[in-house]
């Protein structure tokens, strides 16, 4: 695995497609924190929110970085489609730590905040901030040219998906009496920020809950997708 992660790695550097995602992000970090001072939980609900549409992006951008023939002869070195495709969503979450990390370190090292945050505080950012991203990757695979084949239609579905996603809260608003339980098949973002953003007012068992809820969600959204590609192997086969 650690091999396959490598090569992954040496390729997704080499399509230089990680470079506007990227650059987006530390700019845009930079550009937010540029007016002083600002609250520290609440700041971070905005990086927060910032990683997980980079973190969607980043693995649209990998998932289908090698071509047909490219991907057949890794397929072969890898061990397994089903190997490979695994391989891509850890790498693209192994990506995003060090951009959690910028973005959780960088206010509190420039004092770009009003107050010098807990050692609490940056622990639950980071978590908080890791969650996110897992959660954007586990979204943003099934928008894969396995299951969508025209780019353009897929990029406009991921990008009502990742609307959606931030409009939790006001679309349970608008949902009639009935209908409410169906907010709980939507990605769970939407409570990470409002913990952030009332980060004191929360109790210790909530903080928790919006960690483990979207690490769960992503799990089995991520672990249907393998499923998915697994079918689609043995459809290959037969």
């Amino acid at each position: 695995m650690i091999s396959l992660l490598s090569y992954l790695h040496t390729c997704f550097m080499r399509s230089y497609r990680y470079g506007p995602a990227t650059f987006v992000f530390f700019m845009g970090i930079i550009f937010v924190y540029s007016v002083v001072p600002n609250p520290v939980m609440a700041s971070y609900a905005f990086s927060t929110t910032f990683i997980f549409i980079i973190s969607v992006v980043i693995c649209y951008a990998l998932i289908d970085m090698e071509t047909t023939n490219q991907e057949s002869v890794t397929v072969l070195h890898s061990g397994g489609l089903v190997k490979l495709y695994v391989a891509k969503l850890l790498y693209c979450w192994l990506f995003t730590i060090p951009l959690a990390l910028y973005a959780v370190s960088f206010p509190a090292i420039f004092q770009k905040f009003d107050r010098n945050p807990s050692v609490e505080e940056l622990g639950m950012a980071l978590i908080y901030h890791l969650v996110s991203s897992w959660l954007g990757i586990a979204l943003a695979c099934w928008f894969s040219s396995k299951f969508v084949r025209s780019r353009v239609m897929s990029f406009l579905m991921l990008s009502v998906l990742i609307v959606i996603t931030l409009s939790v809260q006001g679309i349970e608003q608008v949902l009639p009496d009935g209908f409410t339980p169906m907010i709980y098949l939507l990605p769970p973002l939407s409570s990470t920020i409002d913990v952030l953003i009332n980060y004191d007012a929360q109790s210790l068992f909530k903080k928790l809950m919006v960690i483990i809820i979207p690490l769960v969600y992503g799990a089995i959204t991520a672990g249907l997708f393998v499923l998915m590609i697994y079918r689609r192997k043995l459809d290959a086969i037969h």
